[in-house]
Formats: structure tokens, sequence, C-alpha cells
């Protein structure tokens, strides 16, 4: 059996991300639609929320008549000062834990609270017999963050020869594997947080320093850790950055991850619809609402194009 999860910590004081907090009732309403739908593609497998804290109604009726458990867990590991930014995001690293130490599934997937799932996971459950799955954030090695990820990998292990280390960026947006190399990879996980604990460096990156840190000393000891770019993207919908592409349909992935403003405008509308018809709607409807470009290039412009080489001008 496999389990497809989302986590969701709930503490006074503590940061949902580097801004200010949208509020709990915001990530209720994006909780039933990741899990709702990941249950609606996946109805072989097991769905459910891990939270230290019960959803209120009407999400937990919600959640229920989806068929999604919720299970309690404590926020009990991989805490945080409250106030560093993104400290609520380590709590997906404390669920995992809490499932890989209670529960016997043969793969576990875990999916952000934003996002939407339009297919099975069947290839990702083969996958993940292979390797880790994390996903790779297209970001250069000198953009802000990625360099602030290395940088703090690079003051938790300083380099013995003076050249410092360059890591890949992975988002925690989507975890996959087989139990037995997620239980792995989450040893290395908590060596980089017992590190972070006893040398006082902290990153305001929250889980992805951690994922990143863990997924490059696992590639380093020889522990497979691959992209599942092919399976989940990460669209970012606003008006000042628009960063999409046509893979919702071309070669289509399982997971479309929705950050940022889309909380509050696609995915409340999407529960809106889910809730008032039992249903989602079809896919080319969930693409428009997403504003995602046509899966096809512009027809005008191909001609012009093709009749110009074909001119030779």
């Amino acid at each position: 059996m496999n389990l497809i999860f989302a986590a969701f910590a709930s503490l006074d004081g503590y940061r949902e991300g580097s801004n200010a907090n949208l509020g709990r009732r915001v990530y209720d309403r994006c909780l039933v639609v990741a899990l709702a739908s990941a249950r609606r593609c996946n109805p072989d497998c097991d769905v459910a929320l891990v939270t230290n804290t019960a959803p209120p109604e009407p999400f937990a009726r919600q959640l229920a008549e989806a068929g999604v458990q919720v299970l309690l867990c404590p926020f009990s590991r991989y805490r945080f000062e409250a106030d560093l930014a993104w400290s609520l995001a380590y709590y997906k690293l404390c669920a995992l834990r809490y499932l890989l130490d209670t529960a016997d599934y043969d793969h576990l997937a875990m999916l952000d609270a934003d996002t939407y799932t339009q297919r099975p996971f069947g290839d990702i459950w083969r996958e993940a017999d292979e390797a880790v799955l994390l996903y790779q954030v297209p970001h250069p090695a000198s953009q802000e963050m990625a360099a602030r990820i290395s940088e703090t990998y690079n003051a938790l292990y300083p380099p013995r020869d003076g050249r410092p280390r360059t890591l890949t960026h992975f988002g925690g947006e989507f975890v996959a594997g087989s139990a037995a190399r997620l239980r792995a990879f989450l040893e290395v996980c908590d060596e980089v947080f017992d590190r972070m604990q006893a040398t006082g460096v902290r990153s305001p990156d929250g889980d992805e320093a951690i994922l990143a840190a863990a997924a490059y000393r696992c590639q380093q000891q020889g522990r497979p850790v691959r992209a599942a770019n092919c399976y989940v993207f990460r669209f970012w919908l606003g008006a000042r950055f628009y960063y999409v592409s046509t893979n919702y349909r071309l070669d289509p992935l399982c997971v479309l991850h929705l950050p940022g403003s889309a909380k509050t405008r696609q995915l409340a509308v999407l529960y809106t619809y889910y809730t008032r018809h039992g249903c989602f709607p079809p896919d080319r409807r969930v693409w428009r609402l997403c504003c995602l470009p046509a899966a096809r290039p512009p027809l005008l412009r191909s001609l012009a194009v093709r009749l110009r080489a074909r001119l030779g001008f």
C-alpha cells in the first residue's frame, strides 16, 4: 500500500513563510483541494493529512467525505525559533519521520498544501523504488535563494579543501520514495538538523535548506536522489512573476504546484467549485483558471516564420 499525504502545523507565533501569515482558513481550503484531488486520481492509495491540531469544520467533514484520513502528530522534531522564516515548514520533516516510525507503507509521497493533482502516481511509485524523488527548483547557482542554500551548507560543513560546495536547489513541495529509501534519506536530514542545532547556523529558506543539504550528502555517499520535475512543476501565476510551462498537458504532470497568490485565487476558486459540485472541474477548465498558455505555438507567427524560412529572408 502507498500513502500520499500533506503536512500542516499551526502554532502561535510561528511563521508560515517569509511574509505575513495568511491564516489557517486559507491553508484549510488548499488542503481540501490538494488531498481530495490526490484521492480522486489515486483511489488505490491511502491519502492523509498529518497535522498537530485537528482541522475545524467544515474542512474536517470535507476531508472525511473525500476519503482523507487525519493523523495527529505533535511538532516535536525539527523545531527552530518561532520568528525564523518558514519555521512552520519544518513540520513536514517531522510528519515524515512520524509516518516512517508508526505506519507501514511501501511508498510515500509528501505534497505541499498548495497543490492540485491531475494524474495518477503509478510512474512515481515505480521510480520511487530506484531513488528519493525531489522537485529540483530551476534556479542557477547564482540565484539568490540557491546561493544562500549553498552558503548555509558551507557554514555547516566547512570544506576541508577550501573550495565551497555548490548545491542543487531542491524544493519542499514534493518528496517521494520507498519507505526504505526515505528512512535512509531522513537519517541524513536528522544529521543536518542536529548540526544546525549544535552550530547555531540558521537558514531563512525553511526545510529546503535541509532537503538540499541531505540530497547533496546522499549523492556523495552513492545514494540516488532524482529530480521529480516530470511529475510536479511549480507554476508562479502572479502578474509580476509569471513562470509557467506547457508540461501541464504535454508529457503531462501529475501535480500542479500553485504557490504564492494562487493560494487565495485559483485554489480558492477550485475549493468553492469542489464544495458546491462534489467534484473538480474538467482539466481544460482548471488549466484556463490557472491562466496557463496554450500548448501549441501561435498560428500566425508560426506561419510567418515558415514563410520566411522558405523564401530565405
